[in-house]
């Protein structure tokens, strides 16, 4: 699998999991599950990974790890948690042929 998503994303939000674990969005300071709520994306199969600030007060994004479609999801958003734009990479872009070694299972929230 190409690695091009991967290395768009981490160009963009930085490698992952190194990004923010709140975020201040109009003077209010929000953890990750807060986002995924403010954002619409609470859902059981969307786990929050990081977050940045991608310009000043007006341009954020969440980076979430969908389950069900094993992709790294970053969202982003403006400062009333607007959808603006998306990107997504398939996880198997960090876990090379462990992937494949991984209990995925048929469904992989029953797995997990």
């Amino acid at each position: 699998m190409s690695e091009k998503n991967r290395i768009h994303m981490e160009e963009r939000y930085g490698p992952l999991g190194t990004g923010a674990s709140e975020l201040s969005v109009r003077g209010r300071r929000y953890d990750l599950y807060e986002l995924l709520k403010a954002i619409g994306e609470d859902f059981d199969d969307i786990r929050p990974i990081d977050a940045a600030e991608l310009e000043p007060e007006t341009r954020f994004a969440l980076r979430v790890f969908d389950l069900e479609e094993r992709m790294v999801v970053a969202f982003e958003f403006d400062a009333s948690f607007r959808y603006l734009a998306e990107n997504r990479a398939h996880i198997e872009e960090w876990m090379g042929d462990d992937y494949y070694k991984f209990n995925w299972g048929i469904w992989c929230l029953d797995s997990l």
